[in-house]
């Protein structure tokens, strides 16, 4: 009995060992007509780890919801919010006017975004790492529409994007349409390691207003590739591409009309300007057509 007793011991501990250090299972959530879940705003997106999937699937209706990612994931088990296109390859569309949000989401700067990522209350905030993005037309935050929020019916700000990065790392948005609000694609200087590639940014702006651009970003290290930049919304006086970042690459990307098709400015953050990356930017192999 002891030699029997001393033989299970040793897997026994190997066993306890490996469910001790392995990852609980990622989840896929799927969205859509038919699917388990109907609306964006039935996915928790307050309780998200590692791994998690959201297919949100394309259907006749857009979905007029938004909401905020405020999780980590990893390098190998990245968080992913994917667009599954139709039989005709259209894009689901997330439409910020007159959208809801899920009431247990909690979060500032819900003007600023249709989509926001980092900063909130719940889920708890945090750094959000390793977010993909893709495979989504994002529209219409952007003044006099409204949403339905934590301080119920509100309207945008002017300088509401389709995408507003608050804060985060290694953060992918890809292959997305971004359009009709009053940035594209918006990233704050708490935010690093961003690739932005294969997507379509357009229409955006604000009438009379030189502030709000098709794409206004500050970061540590960001990359446009294989990206569409076309013309802002008639009437708006903003620019196309508009960056303060450190290590900017633009590269391959077509890139038309606006105010300037290219705007890279300083930094207002010590942190960006102190950083040796800070010294050098990439710009190759781009189409830039100015309108007349």
């Amino acid at each position: 009995m002891p030699t029997r007793l001393k033989e299970c011991t040793i897997p026994i501990a190997l066993l306890i060992a490996y469910f001790w250090i392995s990852p609980l299972p990622a989840e896929h959530y799927e969205v859509g007509p038919e699917k388990p879940l109907q609306q964006i705003g039935d996915v928790p997106w307050e309780s998200l780890g590692a791994g998690d999937t959201i297919s949100i699937h394309a259907r006749s209706e857009p979905y007029r919801e938004k909401w905020v990612i405020c999780h980590q994931g990893t390098a190998t088990h990245p968080i992913v919010v994917r667009g599954v296109p139709d039989p005709n390859g259209r894009f689901p569309v997330i439409d910020g006017q007159n959208a809801t949000t899920r009431t247990t989401l909690n979060f500032w700067n819900e003007k600023r975004g249709v989509i926001k990522i980092g900063g909130a209350n719940v889920p708890s905030d945090t750094m959000p790492r390793h977010i993909i993005i893709e495979n989504l037309d994002i529209r219409s935050g952007r003044p006099p529409f409204t949403f339905s929020g934590r301080e119920g019916q509100t309207e945008y700000a002017k300088n509401c994007a389709a995408i507003f990065l608050e804060k985060g790392e290694h953060i992918t948005i890809r292959n997305c349409i971004l359009r009709d609000s009053g940035n594209g694609f918006f990233c704050a200087s708490q935010s690093s390691n961003v690739l932005v590639e294969g997507c379509y940014i357009y229409d955006n702006g604000i009438e009379d207003r030189f502030y709000e651009h098709n794409n206004y970003t500050e970061a540590n290290g960001i990359i446009f590739q294989f990206n569409r930049f076309g013309p802002l919304r008639k009437g708006c006086r903003g620019n196309n591409l508009k960056d303060r970042s450190a290590g900017t690459v633009i590269r391959y990307n077509w890139i038309e009309g606006g105010n300037r098709q290219l705007d890279l400015v300083d930094s207002d953050h010590k942190h960006l300007i102190d950083d040796p990356a800070y010294r050098s930017t990439y710009v190759y192999g781009n189409v830039l057509i100015e309108n007349e």
